[in-house]
């Protein structure tokens, strides 16, 4: 639909746009509306069985009657939680609760003694940062600083571990593994996964054999509370039953911490693609237990890295421009259409089954919105460009249809290209002496309504009027597709114009008129300066379809064209006429006589043998024969041209370099 050079710089400008797109900040739309859509699609899933949180929450201080305070519950309490679970088989516990401060003695030892007896309780640590601004103002390092549990807990611990999750303006979506500027230490998700057994963690091996970034991507379950969740009331009730709490606890990690369904009571509350227009949002001790849970069953959400994400997003806009560039525009938009359902179904599917988080605000609005663009603003080029063309073609004789088959042959006019053809010249006879008797709006009246006549058998036949000059018309039909096809349907318009013009029935507009065939290659296209341009048949085909048109007034025939303008295997309808060096040329070419009227066609074996004579310089006997035919014959004005020339020949002599060839002298 354009040409090759509109192709590229198409492509490069979609490539260009969406490498600026992919290094800008609308990347940044894909932890915002971009995972909101993916989770919303995917809805919400089950967690792994083997994770389980014990809330610290209002309800668990009014049923064991504790302040509503957690830091002010006696750690004895913590003691017995620890001691039942320990003894019920929970593999790792994890507290997502500072004890910093020593309490009451006697609970703070009971505790110490708990943690010390289960050796699989890893409690929390914060971590703070300081800022370090030059005279500016502006921020050149930081310091981190860790703040442990109390020396006496956590000595007693398994270890110690934190828990960071960065925030963003769209809330959170992953987690440090590691802290660099904390020595590196885990965090508390891979501390407690590395306390269960090893058939457990597989996402723990996967990290081990896979080095990932410091930072993992949260693949959440749901919304607040689809973590399985006991109230610590619940939880101590249920250690009162060692069956039940061993099938309740044993094998899994058990993690502690404040998740409370009053918002207004939850001390770290985090907003995520899950939280709703009730402005619930996750508990921090949840989000622990998510990263737990993902390390566990290896569902952490796995996201290229920038360099294959902006290679894809480039790749994806080549992909949406080829079918502008190929495709009709109603055509092109179904197939953006189908193509950006297609990726968002793989995008969902690969998001639920294979956890991997790729790009989809860019790739299914930003980067299609471009491609669209840009490719409904080429086609309105083209169409403008098109219309053009096709004004310029009809003010030279060309049908819109025959402009629009021209066009997709070449790939527009004003591109054009080198193609086979035929190529038809035709002139009217004594049109000066017509034109001298009449006016020149009747003039043009007269021409009108013989074009009128003339190009729509043209047409018909799958030909094109390349330009009309005066009364001289140039037609080519186009032989790349098919030769044979294209002298065909020159040689039947021919023979119909010849009809219609120089049959005894003489139709109304029509005007005696010569016709010239050659076959070979020509440019077709658009042809002048940027003020003024025409569609032409340039070459030189076209000067010697021209050429033989003239040699008509030598002959008295209307028809004449050269051998290779001819169907194969048509002899029948064509009389060779010889071999003659056109004017200007210096190669002979062999004519042969058409007519739509058959009998003038007939050739006496006379006129054969006289024309063999000719050819071997014995114009003696060539004046015998062709004498004889013109008896017989006296309208065979081929005939009567060799009989001239015989004559003055058997004057002059024929000289030592002739081969049979007649040289024209006139155009």
């Amino acid at each position: 639909m354009f040409r090759l050079t509109n192709r590229y710089l198409l492509i490069l400008a979609s490539v260009a746009i969406t490498l600026l797109v992919g290094l800008s900040p609308l990347t940044e739309l894909e932890s915002g509306p971009g995972i909101r859509f993916l989770y919303a699609m995917r809805g919400m899933r089950t967690p792994p069985s083997d994770v389980l949180i014990v809330s610290l929450d209002s309800r668990a201080a009014s049923a064991l009657g504790l302040p509503r305070r957690i830091t002010e519950w006696s750690r004895a309490n913590h003691a017995a939680l620890v001691d039942g679970l320990a003894a019920s088989g929970a593999a790792a516990i994890g507290f997502d609760v500072l004890f910093e401060r020593a309490r009451d003695p006697v609970g703070d030892a009971a505790f110490a003694r708990a943690l010390r007896r289960a050796g699989t309780v890893v409690l929390a640590e914060a971590v703070s940062r300081q800022k370090i601004v030059d005279s500016a103002g502006r921020e050149v390092a930081s310091i981190e600083h860790r703040t442990l549990p109390l020396s006496l807990f956590g000595e007693a611990a398994h270890g110690t571990a934190p828990f960071i999750l960065p925030k963003s303006d769209e809330g959170v979506f992953e987690y440090w593994t590691h802290l660099p500027g904390a020595g590196n230490r885990p965090s508390m998700p891979l501390a407690l996964a590395k306390l269960l057994p090893e058939d457990a963690r597989s996402g723990v091996q996967a990290l081990r054999a896979a080095p990932v970034s410091h930072r993992l991507a949260l693949n959440l379950y749901g919304p607040l509370g689809r973590i399985p969740t006991l109230s610590y009331d619940q939880a101590l009730k249920v250690l009162e039953d060692p069956l039940e709490a061993r099938r309740r606890f044993a094998g899994k990690a058990i993690i502690v911490g404040l998740s409370e369904p009053n918002q207004s009571l939850q001390a770290d509350a985090y907003r995520t693609p899950y939280s709703g227009p009730d402005g619930v949002d996750v508990s921090g001790v949840e989000l622990c237990a998510t990263a737990l849970a993902n390390l566990l069953d290896a569902s952490y959400l796995r996201r290229p890295g920038p360099i294959v994400e902006l290679a894809g997003l480039l790749a994806w806009s080549v992909v949406l421009m080829l079918a502008w560039l190929c495709l009709a525009p109603r055509m092109a938009m179904f197939a953006t259409l189908l193509a950006l359902g297609v990726y968002a179904l793989g995008a969902v599917s690969a998001f639920g089954s294979a956890h991997l988080w790729v790009p989809v605000v860019l790739p299914l609005v930003i980067i299609p919105g471009v491609v669209v663009g840009l490719g409904l603003g080429a086609h309105y080029r083209r169409v403008r460009i098109r219309q053009a063309d096709l004004e310029r073609a009809m003010e030279h004789g060309l049908s819109r249809q025959a402009f629009e088959r021209l066009e997709g042959v070449l790939g527009g006019m004003s591109a054009g290209r080198t193609v086979f053809a035929v190529c038809m010249c035709s002139d009217i006879e004594g049109y000066t002496t017509i034109s001298e008797a009449l006016s020149p709006k009747a003039t043009r009246d007269v021409l009108n309504r013989y074009l009128e006549m003339f190009i729509p058998r043209i047409e018909a036949s799958g030909g094109y009027v390349a330009d009309i000059v005066g009364d001289s018309v140039m037609s080519v039909w186009l032989a790349d597709a098919s030769p044979s096809g294209a002298r065909d349907g020159a040689l039947r318009a021919t023979l119909e114009l010849d009809a219609c013009m120089n049959g005894d029935k003489h139709e109304p507009g029509a005007l005696p008129t010569r016709f010239g065939l050659h076959f070979g290659q020509v440019f077709l296209g658009e042809v002048g300066s940027d003020k003024r341009r025409e569609i032409r048949a340039v070459g030189d085909i076209v000067n010697t379809a021209s050429r033989v048109q003239t040699a008509n007034k030598l002959f008295g025939t209307w028809i004449l064209a050269s051998e290779g303008a001819l169907p194969e295997h048509r002899s029948d309808i064509a009389r060779f006429a010889g071999r003659f060096v056109l004017k200007g040329k210096r190669q002979s070419l062999a004519l042969y006589q058409l007519s739509s009227n058959p009998a003038a066609l007939v050739c006496a074996p006379e006129f054969e043998h006289g024309l063999a004579a000719f050819v071997s310089g014995d114009f003696d006997t060539a004046v015998s024969f062709f004498e004889r035919v013109l008896a017989s014959r006296p309208e065979d004005g081929i005939c009567a041209y060799y009989l001239g020339l015989s004559r003055q020949l058997v004057r002059s002599g024929a000289g030592p370099e002739w081969d049979g060839s007649v040289v024209l002298s006139s155009k």
